[in-house]
């Protein structure tokens, strides 16, 4: 019977992830999908030193505009 650390050497590490600025850049663009102005779309994430994200956000519609008669 393989213990778990011959079954872990086993596999290997795959070398086709994507970097961690690409990974960044797809969470910024998934969170200006959410925003409802019709000609900005904008998104953003904030990361720290350890490559975690730690705020997320997108634009809104100006304050006073209500976005479902727009």
């Amino acid at each position: 019977m393989k213990s778990k650390e011959d079954t872990r050497s086993l596999a290997k590490k795959r070398d086709d992830y994507i970097a961690w600025e690409d990974y960044f850049m797809s969470a910024a663009y998934l969170a200006a999908m959410r925003s409802k102005d019709p000609n900005t779309q904008v998104g953003c994430v904030i990361v720290d030193k350890e490559q975690r994200i730690v705020a997320a956000g997108y634009n809104g519609m100006p304050n006073g505009i209500d976005d479902d008669k727009v």
